[in-house]
């Protein structure tokens, strides 16, 4: 039987995912109405849209990738200071 925890932190990761795909579902609709209006073409509008979610899920993984190296190496600085 999973613990108390395992619950909650089961939880907490799908509601991310599911914040996120959402996020991103609504993300690509704007962008690509925008781009439908300001092109006249729906096919160009989804296809910018599109290539925005892909460019930037890519962007933002690679953000948090360099963010969390900086956040490890800071962790262990710290470590080195107070701890050994």
């Amino acid at each position: 039987m999973k613990s108390k925890n395992e619950k909650i932190r089961k939880y907490l990761r799908w509601t991310r995912i599911k914040r996120a795909l959402t996020a991103r579902t609504i993300s690509l609709i704007i962008t690509a109405f925008v781009a439908w209006i300001l092109t006249g073409n729906p096919w160009l509008g989804l296809s910018i849209g599109l290539f925005d979610a892909i460019f930037k899920i890519g962007v933002y993984y690679c953000h948090e990738t360099l963010w969390e190296r900086k956040m490890t190496n800071d962790i262990k600085k710290i470590k080195q200071k107070y701890i050994d």
